[in-house]
Formats: structure tokens, C-alpha cells, sequence
């Protein structure tokens, strides 16, 4: 008996697809960049946006339970969730630039993605996310781990990208990843360590890894210099900070809070 996988769109929220420039290959990769720690997911996306020639938006996902927050670029207006397509290398990328308003809502939004993704319209094969490892301190370099199913790990061994052996997925990709297990999408999880801010050099490696995955070219220069500027702030700040409380113990009132950000 043949299998049927079907995923009942969410209650609170729609894909809406405004203009399909061009036909969608067959099977095509799914990939989300949401925002979360380090927002990795975001900073990624936004960048195979801009560099990709044929990448166009093709519709948004609307939803009761976004936030009450709108975005624009360059002074035009934009959805907050939007979806691109390249059909030179048959990616579907989602963009979401704001997080949801509770946790909960994602399950919602992950059953409309997927019973979108599931129709003839569609009839995706994978879908990637973006996971970061949040970390204390400076972060001196930014490996690339997996997490995948068994069909899946191949092309990850053949470019020397190590695995997670076990762990736990928190947040909106896991619940993207649990729905693409119960639906028959194979679902890949892409790590790196972050900071709890913007970390662009860990967007960087992962970009890398795209790159070699699906024969990309993305430049991520900018992204690793953008990442330097980040270190050299939190740096100079945490020496400041040291500065301060070093008076602090000696007695000194040369120091005060507001010296911290001067």
C-alpha cells in the first residue's frame, strides 16, 4: 500500500503566493532562515538573496501571530516573512525577520509550510535550517555541524563536515524539523556557534557549506568583516568593563557606569 502524508494547514496563518516568475524544477530544497539566537537564519538568507541573480520573492506567509512590527529595506516597505525562489539551484528560501509572538505559534506556521510544501504545486524534497550554539565569550572560530537523516549524510561526509552525535533542537526550527519527519521531507539541521547577538562570521561558515552543497558562489567576505567590527566592540567593551572594576576594588573613583560607553 502506497503511503499518503498529510500535513492540515494552521489555523492562524496562510501561504500566499503572489507571483511565480518561473516554473518550479522538480523536488526542490526548502530552506528557512528564522530569526533565533545569533540570528544566523536571517543574516544567511538575506544574503543569498542579494547575490543570487535569479532569486526572486515569490509571496509571504501571513499570520495572526506575528508581532505587531513591519520591516523595510532601502526605504521599501516588506512583508516580515517573506519566500524567495531560485530556480538555478532549486531553492525555496523563507525569510522570517521578526520571531514569532509565542513559542506555540510555530507549530501553527509549521503545518501551513509544510501542507504547502506537500501540494503538486510544490512536492518538496528536503528543507534546511539554521541552529545556533549559543556561547560565552569570544568565539575564535565557527565550525559547521549536521544533524540529518541517515539518507542524508553522504554529501556531508564527502565534504568533511562533522556530525552532532546527540542533543536536543529547541525553538521555531525544531518544529519545522519535526513536521518534515512526519511528512516524508527530509530534514537537515545546520550548526555553528553564536553569540546572543548578531553573529555574521557564523552565518559565514555556514554559507560556506551551502556553497559546496549546491555548487554555489556566495561571497561571505563581508560577513566575516562585519563579524571582526562585532568582536572588536564587545572586546573594547569588556575591557572597559574590567577597567571599571578594577577602580571599583582599589577605591578609585576615576570610574564611573557611564564610563563603560564612552
Amino acid at each position: 500500500m502506497e503511503e499518503q502524508y498529510i500535513c492540515e494547514k494552521g489555523d492562524k496563518s496562510t501561504v500566499v503566493v503572489q507571483d511565480m516568475p518561473m516554473e518550479l524544477k522538480d523536488d526542490p530544497t526548502l530552506m528557512f532562515g528564522l530569526a533565533s539566537v545569533g540570528l544566523i537564519g536571517p543574516i544567511i538568507a538575506e544574503t543569498l538573496i542579494k547575490q543570487i541573480d535569479d532569486m526572486k520573492q515569490i509571496g509571504f506567509v501571513a499570520s495572526d501571530l506575528l508581532p505587531p512590527i513591519a520591516v523595510f529595506h532601502n526605504a521599501e516597505l516588506m512583508h516580515p516573512f517573506r519566500l524567495y525562489y531560485t530556480r538555478k539551484y532549486n531553492i525555496i528560501l523563507g525569510i522570517a525577520e521578526v520571531p514569532f509572538q509565542v513559542e506555540s505559534a510555530y507549530n501553527d506556521l509549521a503545518k501551513t509550510l509544510f501542507n504547502w510544501a506537500l501540494s503538486d504545486d510544490i512536492n518538496a524534497k528536503e528543507i534546511i535550517t539554521f541552529q545556533g550554539i549559543p556561547q560565552k565569550g569570544m568565539i575564535d572560530e565557527f565550525p559547521v555541524y549536521y544533524a540529518a537523516e541517515e539518507n542524508s549524510i553522504d554529501k556531508f561526509k564527502q565534504i568533511g563536515i562533522e556530525k552532532i552525535d546527540k542533543g536536543i533542537i529547541t525553538g521555531p526550527g525544531a518544529t519545522l524539523v519535526n513536521n518534515a519527519l512526519n511528512n516524508n521531507i527530509q530534514p537537515i539541521v545546520l550548526f555553528t556557534p553564536v553569540y546572543k547577538i548578531a553573529t555574521p562570521e557564523g552565518a559565514a561558515s555556514i554559507i560556506e557549506v551551502l556553497n559546496e552543497i549546491f555548487g554555489m558562489d556566495i561571497d561571505t567576505e563581508e560577513l566575516i568583516e562585519k563579524g571582526r567590527e562585532i568582536k572588536k566592540r564587545m572586546k573594547a567593551l569588556a575591557d572597559k568593563a574590567q577597567e571599571y572594576r578594577k577602580n571599583q576594588l582599589a577605591g578609585s573613583q576615576q570610574g564611573t557606569p557611564y564610563s563603560l560607553y564612552q
